[in-house]
Protein backbone atom coordinates (compact mmCIF):
# COMPACT_ATOMS: atom_id res chain seq x y z
CA UNK A 1 0.00 0.00 0.00
CA UNK A 2 1.47 3.48 -0.78
CA UNK A 3 2.25 6.02 1.96
CA UNK A 4 0.17 8.29 0.87
CA UNK A 5 -2.89 5.71 0.71
CA UNK A 6 -2.01 4.92 4.38
CA UNK A 7 -2.18 8.76 5.29
CA UNK A 8 -5.99 9.19 3.74
CA UNK A 9 -7.01 6.32 5.79
CA UNK A 10 -5.53 7.20 8.89
CA UNK A 11 -7.53 10.48 8.32
CA UNK A 12 -10.29 9.17 7.36
CA UNK A 13 -10.21 6.54 10.74
CA UNK A 14 -9.52 9.83 12.69
CA UNK A 15 -12.82 11.39 11.31
CA UNK A 16 -14.85 8.08 11.85
CA UNK A 17 -13.78 8.24 15.90
CA UNK A 18 -14.45 12.23 16.03
CA UNK A 19 -17.93 11.84 14.64
CA UNK A 20 -19.21 8.48 16.14
CA UNK A 21 -20.93 10.01 19.54
CA UNK A 22 -23.20 12.47 17.12
CA UNK A 23 -26.46 10.03 17.60
CA UNK A 24 -25.80 10.27 21.55
CA UNK A 25 -27.22 13.90 21.24
CA UNK A 26 -30.49 12.14 20.15
CA UNK A 27 -31.68 9.55 22.57
CA UNK A 28 -33.54 10.83 25.33
CA UNK A 29 -34.72 9.81 27.57
CA UNK A 30 -31.98 7.56 27.75
CA UNK A 31 -29.32 8.08 30.14
CA UNK A 32 -25.55 8.70 29.24
CA UNK A 33 -24.88 4.61 30.79
CA UNK A 34 -27.79 3.56 28.61
CA UNK A 35 -26.37 4.53 25.09
CA UNK A 36 -22.38 4.22 26.04
CA UNK A 37 -22.83 0.63 27.33
CA UNK A 38 -24.69 -0.32 24.23
CA UNK A 39 -22.40 1.29 21.76
CA UNK A 40 -19.40 -0.35 23.99
CA UNK A 41 -20.50 -4.08 23.63
CA UNK A 42 -20.61 -3.59 20.15
CA UNK A 43 -17.77 -1.31 19.39
CA UNK A 44 -15.20 -3.47 22.07
CA UNK A 45 -16.75 -6.83 22.02
CA UNK A 46 -19.18 -8.49 19.31
CA UNK A 47 -17.46 -6.35 16.01
CA UNK A 48 -13.84 -6.83 16.74
CA UNK A 49 -14.77 -11.09 17.61
CA UNK A 50 -16.57 -11.07 14.87
CA UNK A 51 -14.27 -9.46 12.45
CA UNK A 52 -11.26 -10.97 13.67
CA UNK A 53 -13.37 -14.50 13.91
CA UNK A 54 -14.05 -13.73 10.02
CA UNK A 55 -10.91 -12.71 8.59
CA UNK A 56 -8.09 -14.85 10.54
CA UNK A 57 -7.71 -18.40 9.81
CA UNK A 58 -7.38 -20.67 12.92
CA UNK A 59 -7.60 -18.06 15.47
CA UNK A 60 -7.51 -20.17 18.25
CA UNK A 61 -4.63 -21.17 16.99
CA UNK A 62 -2.85 -17.64 16.22
CA UNK A 63 -4.09 -16.73 20.18
CA UNK A 64 -2.20 -20.17 21.30
CA UNK A 65 0.76 -19.59 18.92
CA UNK A 66 0.82 -15.96 20.25
CA UNK A 67 3.64 -14.90 23.34
CA UNK A 68 1.50 -14.95 26.34
CA UNK A 69 4.08 -11.59 27.16
CA UNK A 70 3.20 -9.66 24.21
CA UNK A 71 -0.89 -11.04 24.61
CA UNK A 72 -0.46 -9.65 27.90
CA UNK A 73 1.12 -6.45 26.87
CA UNK A 74 -2.06 -5.91 24.11
CA UNK A 75 -4.00 -6.20 26.77
CA UNK A 76 -2.81 -4.17 29.69
CA UNK A 77 -2.77 -1.34 27.32
CA UNK A 78 -6.21 -1.91 25.69
CA UNK A 79 -7.31 -1.74 29.55
CA UNK A 80 -5.68 1.18 30.64
CA UNK A 81 -6.53 2.88 27.94
CA UNK A 82 -10.72 1.76 29.31
CA UNK A 83 -9.12 3.21 32.47
CA UNK A 84 -8.62 6.38 30.67
CA UNK A 85 -11.55 6.52 28.26
CA UNK A 86 -13.81 6.25 32.01
CA UNK A 87 -11.58 8.87 33.34
CA UNK A 88 -12.39 11.27 30.71
CA UNK A 89 -15.94 11.77 32.02
CA UNK A 90 -15.02 11.84 35.36
CA UNK A 91 -12.40 14.88 34.74
CA UNK A 92 -14.01 16.90 31.95
CA UNK A 93 -17.72 16.77 34.47
CA UNK A 94 -14.93 18.44 37.00
CA UNK A 95 -12.87 21.49 34.78
CA UNK A 96 -15.09 21.97 32.00
CA UNK A 97 -15.28 20.41 28.34
CA UNK A 98 -12.89 23.19 26.68
CA UNK A 99 -10.04 22.37 29.63
CA UNK A 100 -10.37 18.98 30.30
CA UNK A 101 -10.64 17.50 26.54
CA UNK A 102 -7.79 19.85 25.57
CA UNK A 103 -5.74 18.65 28.66
CA UNK A 104 -6.21 14.91 27.97
CA UNK A 105 -5.80 14.90 24.33
CA UNK A 106 -2.57 17.07 24.64
CA UNK A 107 -0.91 14.52 27.31
CA UNK A 108 -2.68 11.27 24.95
CA UNK A 109 -1.03 12.93 21.44
CA UNK A 110 2.06 13.33 23.28
CA UNK A 111 3.11 9.70 24.92
CA UNK A 112 1.12 8.23 22.23
CA UNK A 113 3.35 9.67 19.35
CA UNK A 114 6.60 10.22 21.54
CA UNK A 115 6.78 6.91 23.11
CA UNK A 116 6.95 4.80 20.07
CA UNK A 117 8.91 7.43 18.31
CA UNK A 118 11.77 7.05 21.17
CA UNK A 119 11.06 3.13 21.00
CA UNK A 120 11.57 2.84 17.36
CA UNK A 121 15.24 4.16 18.07
CA UNK A 122 16.49 7.46 19.98
CA UNK A 123 18.69 8.17 16.87
CA UNK A 124 15.44 8.77 14.80
CA UNK A 125 14.41 11.75 17.07
CA UNK A 126 16.99 14.15 15.74
CA UNK A 127 16.96 13.28 12.76
CA UNK A 128 14.73 15.30 9.84
CA UNK A 129 11.46 12.86 9.94
CA UNK A 130 11.71 12.80 13.82
CA UNK A 131 11.89 16.44 13.90
CA UNK A 132 9.41 17.30 11.83
CA UNK A 133 7.45 14.85 13.83
CA UNK A 134 8.18 16.92 17.03
CA UNK A 135 7.42 19.67 15.14
CA UNK A 136 3.59 18.13 14.37
CA UNK A 137 3.08 17.30 17.43
CA UNK A 138 3.81 20.85 19.06
CA UNK A 139 1.28 22.60 16.19
CA UNK A 140 -1.13 20.30 17.27
CA UNK A 141 -1.06 21.25 20.68
CA UNK A 142 -0.99 24.41 19.90
CA UNK A 143 -4.03 24.40 18.19
CA UNK A 144 -5.88 22.21 21.01
CA UNK A 145 -4.80 24.92 23.29
CA UNK A 146 -6.99 27.31 20.91
CA UNK A 147 -9.90 25.27 20.57
CA UNK A 148 -10.15 25.35 23.96
CA UNK A 149 -10.36 28.80 24.73
CA UNK A 150 -12.99 28.97 22.08
CA UNK A 151 -14.92 26.24 24.21
CA UNK A 152 -14.53 28.58 27.17
CA UNK A 153 -15.36 31.76 25.10
CA UNK A 154 -18.35 29.64 23.98
CA UNK A 155 -19.43 28.99 27.36
CA UNK A 156 -19.21 32.64 28.39
CA UNK A 157 -21.31 33.70 25.40
CA UNK A 158 -23.99 31.09 26.02
CA UNK A 159 -26.48 30.38 29.16
CA UNK A 160 -24.37 30.66 32.23
CA UNK A 161 -24.45 27.56 34.38
CA UNK A 162 -26.29 27.71 37.48
CA UNK A 163 -24.38 28.03 40.89
CA UNK A 164 -26.23 25.24 41.75
CA UNK A 165 -23.96 22.71 40.07
CA UNK A 166 -21.93 20.87 42.41
CA UNK A 167 -18.55 20.33 40.99
CA UNK A 168 -14.90 19.13 42.54
CA UNK A 169 -11.76 21.24 43.05
CA UNK A 170 -10.37 22.36 39.50
CA UNK A 171 -7.20 20.44 41.05
CA UNK A 172 -8.18 17.35 41.32
CA UNK A 173 -10.62 17.50 37.96
CA UNK A 174 -7.18 18.66 36.37
CA UNK A 175 -5.08 15.86 37.90
CA UNK A 176 -7.79 12.99 36.75
CA UNK A 177 -7.67 14.84 33.13
CA UNK A 178 -3.82 14.03 33.00
CA UNK A 179 -4.11 10.50 33.98
CA UNK A 180 -6.57 10.27 31.78
CA UNK A 181 -4.55 11.65 28.89
CA UNK A 182 -1.94 9.08 30.17
CA UNK A 183 -3.95 5.92 30.33
CA UNK A 184 -5.57 6.79 26.79
CA UNK A 185 -1.89 6.94 25.04
CA UNK A 186 -1.90 3.26 25.68
CA UNK A 187 -4.44 2.47 22.59
CA UNK A 188 -1.49 3.85 20.59
CA UNK A 189 1.07 1.83 22.36
CA UNK A 190 -0.88 -1.75 22.42
CA UNK A 191 -0.88 -0.51 18.31
CA UNK A 192 2.92 0.20 18.59
CA UNK A 193 4.20 -2.58 20.74
CA UNK A 194 1.77 -5.33 18.68
CA UNK A 195 4.49 -6.97 16.31
CA UNK A 196 4.58 -10.26 18.00
CA UNK A 197 1.03 -10.79 17.88
CA UNK A 198 0.53 -9.65 14.41
CA UNK A 199 3.19 -11.70 13.79
CA UNK A 200 1.37 -15.16 15.41
CA UNK A 201 -2.02 -14.19 12.75
CA UNK A 202 0.16 -13.99 10.02
CA UNK A 203 2.07 -17.52 10.86
CA UNK A 204 -1.01 -19.14 11.20
CA UNK A 205 -2.18 -18.28 7.58
CA UNK A 206 -3.52 -14.31 8.14
CA UNK A 207 -2.48 -11.37 5.79
CA UNK A 208 -0.63 -8.28 7.63
CA UNK A 209 -4.42 -6.43 7.14
CA UNK A 210 -6.45 -9.12 8.69
CA UNK A 211 -3.91 -9.83 11.32
CA UNK A 212 -4.22 -6.37 12.71
CA UNK A 213 -7.95 -7.79 13.63
CA UNK A 214 -6.70 -9.97 16.23
CA UNK A 215 -4.07 -7.46 17.68
CA UNK A 216 -7.52 -4.43 17.63
CA UNK A 217 -9.99 -7.61 19.09
CA UNK A 218 -7.63 -8.24 22.35
CA UNK A 219 -6.90 -4.72 22.87
CA UNK A 220 -10.51 -3.68 22.79
CA UNK A 221 -11.90 -6.74 25.39
CA UNK A 222 -9.14 -5.41 27.25
CA UNK A 223 -10.52 -1.89 26.73
CA UNK A 224 -14.40 -3.14 27.85
CA UNK A 225 -13.73 -3.85 30.90
CA UNK A 226 -13.30 -1.14 32.84
CA UNK A 227 -15.77 0.27 30.57
CA UNK A 228 -18.19 -2.46 31.20
CA UNK A 229 -17.63 -1.98 35.18
CA UNK A 230 -18.27 1.48 35.15
CA UNK A 231 -21.35 1.87 32.66
CA UNK A 232 -23.00 -1.49 34.64
CA UNK A 233 -22.12 0.27 38.35
CA UNK A 234 -23.79 3.19 36.94
CA UNK A 235 -27.25 1.35 35.26
CA UNK A 236 -27.43 -0.22 38.51
CA UNK A 237 -26.79 3.05 40.76
CA UNK A 238 -28.96 5.13 38.53
CA UNK A 239 -31.68 2.27 38.44
CA UNK A 240 -31.67 2.82 34.28
CA UNK A 241 -31.67 -1.25 33.36
CA UNK A 242 -35.37 -0.14 32.48
CA UNK A 243 -35.02 2.45 29.45
CA UNK A 244 -33.99 -0.19 27.40
CA UNK A 245 -37.41 -1.68 27.44
CA UNK A 246 -38.75 2.07 27.03
CA UNK A 247 -41.67 2.43 24.47
CA UNK A 248 -40.22 4.26 20.73
CA UNK A 249 -36.74 3.67 21.90
CA UNK A 250 -36.12 1.08 19.41
CA UNK A 251 -34.38 3.28 17.02
CA UNK A 252 -31.69 4.07 19.66
CA UNK A 253 -30.48 0.61 19.69
CA UNK A 254 -29.99 1.04 16.18
CA UNK A 255 -27.88 4.31 17.02
CA UNK A 256 -25.89 2.49 19.35
CA UNK A 257 -24.85 0.12 16.86
CA UNK A 258 -24.06 2.80 14.39
CA UNK A 259 -21.87 4.17 17.10
CA UNK A 260 -19.85 1.35 17.07
CA UNK A 261 -19.91 0.18 13.30
CA UNK A 262 -18.29 4.15 12.77
CA UNK A 263 -16.41 4.28 15.86
CA UNK A 264 -14.38 0.53 15.22
CA UNK A 265 -14.13 1.51 11.41
CA UNK A 266 -12.70 4.23 12.27
CA UNK A 267 -10.04 2.34 14.54
CA UNK A 268 -9.11 -0.37 11.48
CA UNK A 269 -8.77 2.63 9.15
CA UNK A 270 -6.22 3.74 11.26
CA UNK A 271 -4.46 0.82 12.29
CA UNK A 272 -4.16 0.12 7.77
CA UNK A 273 -3.26 3.13 7.10
CA UNK A 274 -0.52 3.65 10.36
CA UNK A 275 1.04 0.31 9.35
CA UNK A 276 1.69 1.61 5.76
CA UNK A 277 3.19 4.50 6.52
CA UNK A 278 6.31 2.54 7.65
CA UNK A 279 8.73 1.98 10.46
CA UNK A 280 7.34 5.13 12.40
CA UNK A 281 3.82 4.77 11.38
CA UNK A 282 2.73 4.42 15.05
CA UNK A 283 4.24 7.99 15.71
CA UNK A 284 3.34 9.77 12.54
CA UNK A 285 -0.51 8.05 12.00
CA UNK A 286 -1.57 8.73 16.14
CA UNK A 287 -1.04 12.92 16.11
CA UNK A 288 -2.41 12.76 12.54
CA UNK A 289 -5.58 10.53 13.91
CA UNK A 290 -6.08 13.08 16.70
CA UNK A 291 -5.94 15.98 14.38
CA UNK A 292 -8.49 14.46 12.32
CA UNK A 293 -10.57 13.41 15.47
CA UNK A 294 -11.06 16.80 16.24
CA UNK A 295 -11.74 18.08 13.23
CA UNK A 296 -13.99 15.88 12.42
CA UNK A 297 -16.01 16.15 16.22
CA UNK A 298 -15.60 20.01 15.55
CA UNK A 299 -17.71 19.95 12.40
CA UNK A 300 -20.12 17.70 14.04
CA UNK A 301 -20.49 20.54 16.78
CA UNK A 302 -20.88 23.08 14.25
CA UNK A 303 -23.36 21.30 12.06
CA UNK A 304 -25.94 20.38 15.05
CA UNK A 305 -25.64 24.24 16.09
CA UNK A 306 -23.12 24.07 19.17
CA UNK A 307 -21.76 27.15 17.94
CA UNK A 308 -25.10 28.84 17.18
CA UNK A 309 -25.12 31.87 19.82
CA UNK A 310 -20.76 31.75 20.19
CA UNK A 311 -19.54 35.40 20.42
CA UNK A 312 -17.45 36.18 16.99
CA UNK A 313 -14.08 36.11 19.11
CA UNK A 314 -15.00 32.23 19.66
CA UNK A 315 -15.81 31.29 16.53
CA UNK A 316 -12.41 33.47 15.48
CA UNK A 317 -10.36 31.09 18.02
CA UNK A 318 -12.25 27.88 16.97
CA UNK A 319 -11.44 28.95 13.50
CA UNK A 320 -7.56 29.42 14.09
CA UNK A 321 -7.35 26.27 16.13
CA UNK A 322 -8.81 24.27 13.02
CA UNK A 323 -5.93 26.05 10.91
CA UNK A 324 -3.17 24.47 13.30
CA UNK A 325 -4.62 21.44 13.41
CA UNK A 326 -4.69 21.45 9.60
CA UNK A 327 -1.21 22.61 9.47
CA UNK A 328 -0.01 20.10 11.84
CA UNK A 329 -1.30 17.49 9.67
CA UNK A 330 0.23 19.10 6.35
CA UNK A 331 3.92 18.97 8.22
CA UNK A 332 2.81 14.93 9.31
CA UNK A 333 2.40 14.48 5.50
CA UNK A 334 5.79 15.73 4.63
CA UNK A 335 7.52 13.98 7.37
CA UNK A 336 5.78 10.91 6.16
CA UNK A 337 7.32 11.70 2.90
CA UNK A 338 10.92 11.94 4.40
Amino acid sequence: MHEWLGFLLVVLGGCGQGVYFAPMKYVAPWKWENIWALYAFFALIVIPVGLATATVPHLGQALAVAPNGAMLRVFLFGAGWGVGSVLSGLGVARVGMAMGVAVLISVATALGTFIPLVAGGPAQVFQAKGVMVILSVVTLLAGVVLIALAGKKRAASQIAETESRKVCSFRSGLTICIFSGIFSSMFNLAFAFSGPVSKAATQTGADKASALNMVWMVTLIGGFIPTGLYTGYLLTRNRTWNNYGLPRTSLYWVYGILMAVTWTGGVILYGRGASAMGSLGAAIGFPLAMAALIIGSSVVGFVTGEWKSSSSQAKRLMAGGLGLLMMAAALIGIANRL
